[in-house]
């Protein structure tokens, strides 16, 4: 049986979870993205998707975050990175795109905490891909968004 929250209550967590992030870590406003935005971030190329994991006592779940390729490396580069190794670059952006859907993640369980539902968070993993689907029953909530123009997409899914 699903936890005891509602789809609109769960969207709202992963709303501001990800505002809250780019917006306090990295002063980058988001928005909803609009369905043409969303239609044409999917020609857009590879994408980072990060995933953590969240664990409880008779619980399941997961948050994916899928960011777009060159997204990843323009904010990697704002941050100082970038330097002039491929590899290094690259290393660099797995690690932000696995330290972005943590932090996420993190805020996501902190907002489930406070509607009863307590999670203990992976070590997230990172894949050149677009995520695989959410697992049957349980809730989703699937939100796309626009920040310094790239198109987001925040998956989180929630058992019991």
């Amino acid at each position: 049986m699903p936890p005891s929250i509602s789809n609109n209550e769960l969207d709202l967590i992963a709303a501001a979870a990800l505002q809250s992030v780019l917006a306090g870590q990295f002063q980058l406003p988001a928005r909803p993205a609009s369905s043409a935005e969303v239609a044409q971030s999917k020609a857009a190329g590879p994408a980072w998707t990060g995933s953590v994991e969240l664990q409880g006592e008779e619980l399941a779940g997961r948050v994916w975050l899928q960011s777009p390729g060159p997204w990843i490396e323009s904010l990697n580069g704002s941050l100082g990175n970038g330097g002039a190794d491929p590899a290094a670059r690259e290393g660099e952006c797995l690690d932000l795109a696995g330290e972005l859907c943590n932090m996420m993640a993190g805020r996501i369980a902190a907002g489930l905490a406070a509607a009863g539902c307590r999670y203990t968070l992976s070590t997230p993993t990172v894949i050149r891909a677009a995520p695989p689907p959410a697992p049957p029953g349980g809730k989703t909530s699937q939100t796309c968004w626009t920040c310094a123009g790239g198109v987001l997409t925040l998956t989180v899914w929630i058992s019991r």
